[in-house]
């Protein structure tokens, strides 16, 4: 799905500041270590989050936006005042206006917007019916990162509050949208009068399906880099009690900014807070709470998984390879049952689901369940279950994907 995406594409990702920004699909592309990239969006970022975080990455030549100087705008401030990137300065509406031509098939539109400044310079003018206006031409895009609400497999998608934003029209004018949603529902569960993209704009939707898997009452540890994103889709109709290896159990989000505390940070080295009722212990504690079976999910991440349930996450074997196995190898043995999130092949479009194992393992049989960019899949004793799988894609394209034989369970 990501991977589709190559060298000095035009990506448009949407959010209004962070309201409806595809956060976890941005940190997908970064990992893809593209470059060059060209990036349509209302702002330059904020923090060090999301499409700021994808800025450092240094993958960005270019950025077409509207407002990007912030208070927390710090990451594109640095890079603009460096020379080290590219910015057109596009007025908020006429970005809208532009991006909505593209999805509808004009060859330009002529606006009131700008006429008589410095952001009208070089372009064709025309008086109309009395009024100046400037001739602006379409924005499109290769790709478009979109967060929704919710989707269903036909990608059909409903939004949450202000986070639209740019959301539908940017959907309408790429060749590729991506979805990020919070849950994928079955076909008919979104309401007609509700949709507000429909399906024909969209070819993808992915959904962190872990987090809605997570039973209530659950205890629950959550490995670095990817699996940590889960504790943001938690449903807030459950109690689920997360654990961190360093000695946390019942931690929260992370503070808000000017409110972090050095001393309490999760495994990832990431700022958090604690729930009322969490408590703190020793590693000697945690550790036996970790090997002891007493947490109910570990979801780890990986670098391959075997069609026996084999986990490998710590270790390439390669001779150059620095190998990182902190509490992983405990979690495998010690939760009652192992999650796996992590794309479906490699930067080189490797596998990363296999038959056997090729890089040292961190686990034997552990892992219950797959979430991948693409599909999930449940390990089971007749083979790998494919129980999901994103919109568009047929059971022939997944599987050529996979090193290992899959068993398609989605239609019973």
């Amino acid at each position: 799905m990501l991977s589709q995406i190559q060298d000095s594409s035009t990506i448009m990702i949407g959010g209004f500041g962070t309201a409806g920004q595809p956060a976890e699909l941005i940190d997908g592309l970064i990992e893809l270590g593209v470059k060059d990239l060209v990036i349509v969006n209302n702002n330059a970022g904020n923090g060090d989050y999301g499409l700021a975080k994808l800025l450092k990455s240094g993958a960005v030549r270019k950025i077409i936006c509207s407002f990007p100087r912030q208070s927390d705008s710090w990451v594109f401030d640095e890079l603009y005042h460096a020379g080290k990137i590219e910015l057109e300065l596009v007025p908020q509406g006429n970005l809208a206006c532009r991006i909505q031509a593209a999805g509808m098939g004009l060859g330009a539109v002529f606006t009131p917007t700008g006429f008589g400044t410095l952001l009208a310079d070089g372009k064709e003018t025309r008086h109309i019916d009395g009024k100046d206006y400037v001739l602006e031409y379409p924005i499109k895009a290769d790709f478009a990162l979109i967060k929704a609400h919710q989707g269903d497999r036909w990608g059909n998608l409903v939004y949450n509050k202000s986070a639209r934003n740019f959301g539908p029209i940017m959907a309408m004018a790429a060749d590729v949208t991506i979805a990020q949603v919070s849950e994928v529902v079955e076909l008919g569960q979104l309401d007609p009068e509700h949709i507000i993209t429909p399906g024909i704009f969209v070819q993808h939707v992915v959904a962190v399906d872990a987090a809605n898997d997570i039973p209530d009452g659950a205890y629950v540890n959550l490995g670095i880099g990817l699996p940590t994103k889960i504790s943001k889709y938690l449903p807030t109709d459950k109690d689920v009690f997360l654990h961190s290896e360093n000695g946390l159990l019942a931690f929260g989000p992370p503070p808000a900014k000017g409110e972090e505390d050095p001393e309490l940070i999760n495994a990832g080295k990431e700022y958090v807070t604690m729930l009322t009722g969490g408590s703190f212990f020793h590693h000697g504690d945690s550790f036996a709470m970790m090997r002891g079976g007493h947490l109910d999910i570990a979801v780890l991440g990986a670098f391959q998984v075997a069609a026996n349930g084999d986990l490998a996450n710590w270790h390439t074997g390669a001779p150059d390879a620095i190998p990182a196995v902190g509490g992983a190898m405990d979690l495998a043995v010690g939760a009652k049952k192992v999650f796996i999130t992590t794309d479906q092949v490699t930067k080189q479009g490797e596998p990363k689901i296999v038959e056997e194992l090729s890089y040292p393992v961190t686990g034997k049989h552990c892992v219950d369940r797959i979430y991948t960019d693409l599909c999930v899949i449940d390990v089971t004793t007749d083979g790998l279950k494919v129980l999901e799988k994103v919109a568009g894609l047929s059971f022939e394209e997944l599987q050529a994907l996979t090193g290992a034989q899959l068993i398609d369970a989605t239609q019973g």
